[in-house]
C-alpha cells in the first residue's frame, strides 16, 4: 500500500535499521564482527584440507613436519601446554605452527571477502 508518507516497503526498511540501531548482535560462536563470524561458519563447514588439493598438500606437509620434529633429539621432552598439563615439545612445536597458518588463512579468507565486496560495489556504482 502506498500512501502519503512512502510505501510500506520504506516504512519496513526504516523500521529494521531502527531496530538494527537499538538491537546488540549475539553472534554464535562468539566472534567480534560479521567477518569472524563468516569465517567461522564457513572453515566449519569446508575443511580445506578435505576439499582442496592445496588442503591435502599442506595436510601431508605438516604431517612429514611432524615426523621430523618428532625425530630431533630432546623433542619428547615434556612441557607446559595452555591448561598447565604436560605435553611433548613436539606436540607444542606443532600447536603454535598450526595457529599461526590459522591467523594468515582467516587474515587472508577477510581480506578476500573485502575485495570481492568492494569488487561488487564497484561493478554496480554502490
Amino acid at each position: 500500500m502506498v500512501g502519503k508518507d512512502g510505501s510500506i516497503i520504506e516504512r519496513l526498511k526504516e523500521m529494521l535499521e531502527e531496530y538494527i540501531k537499538k538491537t546488540e548482535p549475539e553472534y554464535y560462536p562468539p566472534v567480534e564482527n560479521l567477518l569472524d563470524l563468516i569465517y567461522e561458519h564457513y572453515t566449519e563447514n569446508n575443511p580445506v584440507e578435505k576439499n582442496t588439493d592445496a588442503g591435502k598438500t599442506a595436510k601431508a606437509k605438516e604431517k612429514k613436519l611432524e615426523e621430523w620434529l618428532r625425530g630431533l633429539d630432546g623433542m619428547d621432552r615434556l612441557v607446559d601446554d595452555y591448561v598447565g598439563d604436560k605435553i611433548p615439545l613436539w606436540e607444542k612445536i606443532m600447536d603454535r605452527q598450526g595457529a599461526v597458518c590459522c591467523a594468515w588463512e582467516k587474515t587472508a579468507f577477510e581480506e578476500g571477502l573485502k575485495v570481492g565486496i568492494r569488487l561488487m560495489m564497484e561493478v554496480y556504482s554502490l
